[in-house]
């Protein structure tokens, strides 16, 4: 069982790993579409395909064609905005998911043992929580932004809330972890 687990820990290190860096690289990606964006309109073309004219990243969509097929500014600057902002957060959400899984294991510069109930794991914690609770924020602001800008009318879009209890409930985790930190710290004292 012991061995089953240190597998599956070490599949899911790689994994936060591999998406983390993922979402770094589509932090560029979108950046070089905003550079692009403002550099040459006819750059995007190689860099993305707005056949239908929807642009999604993240669980935020929007349509950044209008009618004639023209790229409207008001809908697609502020979408690569979100995406560059959320898939930052992500980004760093999965780098802390990752340094969780080393830090329990006791492989960093500031694991206190092979445990997860550490002050730092706890704090990394409570950042995921805030990271994924800022995404629903920002899309909802940037959008209204957006609209605002534009007109209400040029923008459809839609902004996900499940980051909200994702977030919340990461919040809510941290508190057990904490707790799990004290109760440790005082077997420990106790030893």
């Amino acid at each position: 069982m012991k061995k089953n687990n240190e597998r599956l820990n070490r599949i899911a290190t790689i994994a936060a790993k591999i998406t983390e860096v993922g979402h770094w690289v589509a932090v560029g990606l979108l950046a070089a579409s905003l550079i692009a964006y403002f550099v040459d309109k006819s750059l995007l073309r190689y860099l993305m395909d707005l056949g239908n004219g929807e642009f999604a990243v993240a669980g935020y969509s929007v349509n950044v064609l209008d009618a004639g097929g023209n790229l409207l500014a008001g809908a697609f600057v502020p979408a690569l905005i979100i995406g560059i902002i959320v898939c930052g957060l992500m980004a760093m959400v999965f780098r802390n998911i990752y340094l969780i899984f080393k830090t329990s294991a006791g492989q960093t510069k500031f694991s206190k043992g092979v445990t997860p109930f550490q002050p730092e794991n706890v704090r990394m914690l409570r950042e995921i929580g805030i990271f994924v609770l800022s995404i629903p924020v920002v899309e909802f602001v940037v959008d209204n932004a957006a609209r605002l800008a534009a007109g209400a009318e040029a923008i459809e879009s839609s902004v996900s809330a499940s980051g909200l209890a994702f977030g919340i409930a990461m919040l809510c985790l941290s508190q057990f972890f904490a707790y799990g930190v004290q109760l440790q710290s005082d077997a420990d004292g106790l030893l």
